[in-house]
């Protein structure tokens, strides 16, 4: 029994399942795993569900860092020499004072603290589209 025919035998029975006594409840519910071959507690699950399909969500989480910590990221990186994510994460506390200091680069304390906060893993991902131009791209 393919999985449409078992959600089309499930709306079938659904409303019968609900309205029913507890002693119709166990008949229906053994002639439905029977029918199925649903473990009891998955058929359970099944018929006290609601008919709807279950939608996945698909909304996209709004980006915490913009286009200009990007672009600060990617001043850093060059910097750096272009080390891998993780190197430029123990570097950053070091690096972004020193390039403040020396009259290379001024931030504002938002992008800062944007840059200062940023995982390896996000400073991984917002440089995927640099590395990929870039031609002689270091690794650590």
């Amino acid at each position: 029994m393919t999985h449409a025919m078992r959600m089309e035998l499930a709306n079938a029975v659904r409303d019968r399942y609900a309205a029913a006594a507890n002693k119709d409840k166990r008949r229906i519910l053994e002639e439905f795993i029977a029918a199925t071959g649903y473990h009891e507690k998955s058929a359970i699950r099944v018929l006290n569900s609601s008919s709807e399909p279950k939608r996945r969500q698909t909304g996209q989480r709004p980006s915490i860092y913009d286009e200009a910590a990007r672009g600060v990221l990617i001043v850093l990186w060059e910097a750096s020499d272009r080390v891998c994510g993780k190197c430029l994460k123990a570097l950053l506390p070091i690096l972004l004072p020193a390039l403040e200091r020396n009259g290379h680069l001024k931030l504002e304390e938002e992008i800062r603290r944007k840059i200062l906060s940023m995982s390896a893993a996000t400073i991984d991902r917002l440089l995927q589209m640099p590395r990929r131009t870039g031609q002689n791209a270091h690794l650590c």
